[in-house]
């Protein structure tokens, strides 16, 4: 539904979100905040000692988070990998790093040196993807079918299926969840959204579909879904 009415849709935050989802205005452009809550294993006190922690002063980085909550390991796990601390580090992989660098020092103004050591690998588009799933149900900041545009056969945009009335197509999209209030699934490709009918698929699978775009007097569209193809990322 956001996706329908343009509305950017970011992960859970520890200087943005609060529990639940939250609707921010910038000009024009609304952002839709995902809650803490969506976060696995993050317990109600560790959301409302974050939250009260931010309101005196935005985390600047891990150890001043830390150092003014108590967060236990798997729920600072969980909130770096699911993308709670963004900006707060050079990549999800490098504070999942100095997380375990301070879990060993004991606290988190106990200074480590690295000098000499080799600068951690930035996390894959696939592991945040795999990261978010887990953690918050769906993937958010990668969509699954980036993952493969690379080896896509030629197909056809799911914004352009209306000039395609009746011809047999075949499109690329991920099953998104949700009911479409009859037999089918909604197929997104990270721009557009349609309902396809037929057997629904896992959701969040990279697909190749193949089938007719019908409709009806009443101005219903769909594709007639007859060849679904999961694709591996």
């Amino acid at each position: 539904e956001a996706l329908r009415w343009g509305i950017a849709v970011r992960l859970p935050h520890v200087n943005r979100s609060e529990i639940e989802f939250t609707l921010t205005w910038d000009g024009d452009q609304a952002t839709l905040w995902m809650g803490l809550g969506q976060v696995r294993d993050l317990r109600r006190s560790s959301i409302r000692e974050i939250v009260d922690g931010r309101a005196r002063r935005p985390y600047a980085d891990l150890r001043d988070l830390v150092g003014r909550t108590q967060l236990q390991p798997k729920e600072l796990t969980h909130l770096i990998q699911s993308g709670a601390l963004d900006g707060l580090g050079d990549s999800r992989a490098a504070t999942l790093a100095e997380a375990e660098e301070i879990r060993q020092a004991g606290s988190a103004l106990q200074l480590t040196f690295d000098l000499g050591q080799p600068a951690v690998r930035p996390e894959s588009p696939a592991q945040r993807l795999r990261w978010e799933q887990q953690i918050l149900g769906q993937p958010v900041s990668v969509f699954p079918l980036d993952l493969v545009r690379h080896r896509l056969p030629a197909h056809v945009p799911l914004g352009h299926l209306p000039a395609q009335p009746g011809r047999r197509v075949t499109v690329a999209g991920a099953r998104l969840p949700g009911w479409t209030g009859g037999q089918g699934f909604f197929l997104g490709d990270g721009e557009t959204f349609i309902v396809a009918r037929g057997e629904a698929p896992s959701p969040w699978l990279p697909l190749l579909v193949r089938g007719r775009w019908l409709g009806d007097e009443w101005g219903a569209r769909w594709l007639q879904a007859e060849n679904v193809q999961k694709i591996g990322l």
